[in-house]
């Protein structure tokens, strides 16, 4: 329930969601002056939601900062990858040509501590995180992100899945599980995109994982004053502030339940 509930509430707590709200409101209010503030405010919506001057600012102000290489550290000698868009998992082309995703960034993270041989083991974790209501995924991501990083020279032997998980509070539990059981340690390098890190991190550290957060997919850039960034919207700065209002919704609701 929590997972259905969470899910749809991120939606409904992002630009798109504010836009749709909107938009209804103008389309099936019968007072011609709401319905003129309902257009208004969608608008004034997308331009925000568009702007990459704000998304830029926002993701600066969320986004977890740049990490150094790690020193190899025997007691942390793992990396756990949090999955979440790494695979495209509605798309079947086969072991040998895995199709990744829009956060396939984490994987190829992981594979650089690997190669450089700060962790000699990683742990990708997570299930299927889709409501019920969306598509259903035709392969694992899990797995095709295994198959990825076998095929860029990691040795199978040093793949380890944990495909139950469905949000990031399971990923920290049953991470912690496989770390405590399978490598008796409960330290770890914690590879997921930069805005998801500091939710990512506290549901850990409430797990009683010792993290040492490595974070990619970052959003941000270098500050720009130039007219086209605060003037005209921008389809990538929308989709900029969706992920990082839905991660911003994400640690509050997380907050108020008890999981970080």
């Amino acid at each position: 329930m929590f997972f259905f509930f969470s899910k749809t509430l991120n939606y409904l707590l992002t630009p798109a969601g504010w836009l749709l709200a909107a938009l209804l409101w103008a389309f099936f209010t019968r007072n011609p002056h709401r319905r003129r503030w309902g257009v208004g405010l969608a608008i004034a919506l997308f331009w925000l939601s568009g702007n990459s001057l704000l998304t830029n600012e926002l993701a600066r102000w969320w986004e977890y900062p740049p990490s150094t290489l790690p020193r190899p550290d025997s007691s942390r000698s793992v990396a756990v990858v949090l999955t979440g868009g790494t695979t495209n998992s509605h798309i079947d082309t086969g072991d040998e040509h895995p199709s990744l995703g829009p956060e396939s960034d984490r994987l190829a993270q992981a594979l650089y501590l690997y190669k450089r041989g700060v962790v000699r083991k990683i742990l990708i974790s997570g299930g299927s995180g889709s409501l019920p209501l969306g598509p259903e995924p035709v392969t694992d991501e899990g797995h095709q992100g295994g198959r990825f990083l076998i095929l860029a020279g990691v040795r199978p032997g040093d793949i380890w899945l944990e495909n139950n998980s469905r949000n990031t509070r399971q990923n920290a539990l049953f991470s912690g599980r496989v770390l405590r059981r399978q490598f008796h340690t409960n330290r770890c390098v914690l590879v997921t995109s930069a805005p998801h890190m500091r939710r990512s991190v506290k549901c850990f550290q409430k797990a009683g994982v010792d993290v040492l957060p490595y974070p990619g997919g970052f959003r941000q850039a270098p500050r720009s004053f130039a007219i086209g960034e605060w003037l005209l919207p921008n389809e990538t700065a929308f989709l900029d502030a969706y992920h990082l209002i839905r991660e911003i919704v994400g640690y509050v609701v997380y907050w108020v339940a008890g999981y970080i």
